[in-house]
């Protein structure tokens, strides 16, 4: 069993959350544009599409591709925009600032798009949110805990496990959605598409802290972050460029 009454003395380094409160501030401030718009049409339905919401026939045959990228920034009503505004807040503020802005970036935007990829295959429909982007940071924040428990102790074990039936309950609620006549329907394909590439990116470039013996001082350790991305940008390049070849080979399959 590892001692980690040393390891609970260390603070992990931090930073401010500037990105999260810039998505938050765009997302809303789309919204609110949506919301005027429809008024001065009203009484005609607001054509969420023209906004840029990922529409399957638009994406695959009219090449409208810039659609994974543009849905992420829409959302269906005030309630969806709420409960993602609220996960955005929560964990993105988490996330950001215990990794930094660029690889918190990465993440949020690679897995979001990710999302948006797996709801285009296997949807077909018209879907719009920020969800696989947040579910991808949601997923970003398991993936810390779990591969820096040692460092962080037991309430770090605790609030992985909260997370987890967090997960759960999201996914759950999802495929009820689908299975049961409700007024909304939720893209559990985009939280799995998002969920998944937040994993993956994380394991490879998100923040991974080890103790590392200081020699300027005598008997001292230093936190070391193994995982800071002037050694691991190179895996975000590959994970980019592996999801750029997907999406190629996706639309080529469904146009096909």
């Amino acid at each position: 069993m590892e001692d980690t009454s040393e390891i609970s003395m260390f603070r992990l380094p931090t930073h401010r959350p500037v990105l999260t409160y810039v998505l938050l501030t765009v997302i809303i401030s789309i919204f609110v544009l949506q919301a005027v718009y429809a008024q001065i049409n009203f009484p005609r339905p607001e054509p969420i599409t023209a906004w840029g919401a990922l529409n399957y026939a638009r994406v695959v045959f009219a090449g409208e591709h810039y659609r994974l990228f543009t849905a992420m920034f829409l959302h269906a009503g005030e309630v969806h925009l709420l409960f993602n505004g609220l996960a955005l807040w929560v964990f993105g503020r988490t996330v950001e600032s215990v990794f930094g802005t660029a690889r918190f970036a990465l993440i949020y935007f690679l897995g979001g798009l990710t999302g948006s990829l797996a709801s285009l295959f296997f949807t077909r429909g018209l879907s719009v949110g920020a969800s696989g982007a947040i579910f991808a940071i949601f997923g970003a924040e398991m993936v810390f805990l779990y591969r820096n428990r040692a460092l962080l102790g037991s309430a770090a074990r605790e609030q992985l496990q909260s997370l987890i039936t967090l997960a759960l309950l999201n996914f759950g609620l999802g495929i009820f959605t689908q299975i049961a006549p409700t007024a909304i329907s939720i893209d559990n394909w985009a939280h799995g598409g998002g969920f998944l590439g937040g994993v993956i990116l994380t394991w490879l470039i998100g923040a991974h802290y080890r103790l590392k013996p200081d020699t300027s001082l005598f008997f001292s350790v230093r936190l070391v972050d193994d995982g800071r991305l002037s050694k691991t940008w190179y895996f975000a390049a590959l994970y980019a460029a592996g999801l750029a070849f997907l999406t190629v080979y996706v639309l080529n399959v469904l146009s096909g």
